[in-house]
């Protein structure tokens, strides 16, 4: 049996293992089941509230018009409805600024969320030491808010789809 080794082949072998690899790349690394999004949303929900309790004790601090947690995803279709990768970069800047323990298990739980590779956002922090606690707490304030939302959303979503 003769073989044939020409440009045919080559581009063949190459089609081959582009397909697979692109694949294997384009796939979601975990798919999460709608019930265990509203689990990881409930935890969010609680952790967000423990947190913001924790922040609101600093006393004279109030929240600030000047900066806006991206709460939703511009698609928000039920169950991906957070947008956890922005979410996250706000709450790694908040850890850097004030490190609680709360904050990591929030980043932990987030992270569990994010089904893609995506985008860091850029945040701009603020340098004046009483305007980071107006930072942190208006963060805080607004992530406390979007859990809410989020849950009242998933959970009119897991209804609608049962009737």
């Amino acid at each position: 049996m003769a073989s044939h080794s020409g440009p045919a082949t080559s581009v063949l072998f190459l089609l081959c293992c582009l397909g697979g690899w692109l694949t294997s790349h384009t796939l979601p690394v975990h798919f999460l089941q709608p019930s265990d999004i509203q689990k990881i949303v409930e935890e969010l929900q609680s952790l967000s509230k423990m947190l913001l309790k924790d922040v609101k004790e600093d006393k004279g601090v109030l929240v600030s018009q000047n900066y806006t947690l991206p709460c939703l995803t511009p698609d928000a279709q039920p169950p991906n409805i957070i947008h956890s990768p922005a979410i996250r970069a706000y709450l790694k800047t908040i850890r850097q600024l004030d490190n609680r323990s709360v904050i990591d298990e929030i980043i932990e739980h987030l992270d569990k969320l994010i089904f893609q590779d995506a985008p860091e956002t850029n945040i701009s922090v603020p340098t004046d030491t009483h305007e980071c606690k107006r930072f942190i707490l208006t963060i805080s304030q607004q992530f406390s808010e979007c859990m809410d939302l989020a849950l009242k959303s998933l959970t009119s979503g897991a209804q609608q789809a049962t009737t």
